[in-house]
């Protein structure tokens, strides 16, 4: 990826290559552990934003804690400090040149996710979310800006992940 002079290689896998090529808008990848999910949804935030200015994208877990723990250094690590203007470790947020932004948060306080317009958005673990955080919270803020979504999360029964797999298969 180029981003004016600056070339940023991307490191992955020929299957999280095939997931990063689908061009859906709404994604669904169920996969088991050590695959490499928050690698392929961590370059992808970062992609996303680097190509739509003034873009919100965020990654989203079942917690905060998580969040933080999974995702905040693989993404401190990843982004050029060239193109970071502002970096809220507190917020877990990275705010770009291009004035796109980049968040983590944690789905543990649904409300404090509401009201804002999303360009691109992960859910990881989804599984582990309550299922109206995506029906009534995430996919609304994704209409106005027609944003994409990235569902990742490992097999564990018949949950809002299964569901999601099994309407994308149709």
């Amino acid at each position: 990826m180029e981003t004016g002079k600056l070339r940023i290689k991307i490191k992955l896998h020929t299957n999280q290559w095939k997931v990063w090529s689908d061009l859906a808008r709404f994604r669904v990848l169920v996969a088991g552990r050590r695959f490499g999910k928050t690698t392929l949804a961590i370059n992808e935030l970062f992609q996303n934003a680097i190509r739509h200015p003034a873009s919100t994208n965020w990654y989203l877990s079942p917690t905060y804690r998580q969040s933080k723990m999974i995702a905040w250094k693989m993404l401190s690590d990843l982004i050029p400090s060239e193109l970071i203007i502002k970096k809220y470790e507190v917020e877990l947020r990275v705010i770009l040149t291009n004035g796109s932004e980049i968040c983590l948060k944690g789905c543990d306080n649904e409300d404090s996710l509401r009201g804002v317009g999303v360009s691109f958005v992960v859910l990881d673990e989804y599984a582990q979310m309550q299922s109206n955080v995506w029906y009534e919270i995430v996919r609304p803020m994704l209409t106005d800006t027609l944003g994409r979504a990235l569902f990742i999360g490992t097999p564990k029964g018949k949950n809002a992940l299964w569901e999601s797999f099994i309407k994308g298969q149709q």
